[in-house]
């Protein structure tokens, strides 16, 4: 089973701050994303996906900012305007997975322990209706 490796973490987390910067009510993903329950999400993809993936966020992890907010902005306009071709479709295929991860991460019940605010789940006034077994 493929995991994420420290500094692809580190790579999610500044990623995740492009996506979630925070303001003055919701945390930055940094501060309140669930990080360290990434590789339980992940243990049902695929080794080579998560390899893969791995290796953008280890890319991401050593990138400036500016570059990441841009490169996120090119995500959503390939998204927007629905072109074909293999740079539209892998922007597009990028955007939907690390969306998926970050926000799951982030509006999950599994914060980051060391955060001490109101949860993001908190701040939207979500609770989940567990249903017994």
């Amino acid at each position: 089973m493929a995991t994420f490796s420290k500094q692809a973490v580190k790579g999610i987390q500044k990623i995740g701050d492009v996506f979630l910067p925070g303001n003055q009510e919701f945390p930055s993903y940094s501060k309140a994303g669930g990080t360290y329950k990434l590789n339980d999400i992940i243990q049902y993809a695929p080794d080579g996906d998560i390899q893969d993936l791995n290796m953008v966020l280890i890319i991401f992890s050593f990138t400036p900012m500016f570059i990441l907010k841009a490169l996120v902005k090119m995500m959503g306009n390939a998204t927007e305007n629905g072109k074909l071709g293999l740079i539209p479709t892998t922007f597009r295929q990028l955007d939907l997975g690390l969306r998926g991860i970050l926000y799951s991460t982030y509006y999950g019940e599994f914060t980051n322990p060391e955060y001490k605010g109101k949860s993001p789940m908190e701040l939207i006034d979500y609770v989940p209706n567990r249903i017994p077994n």
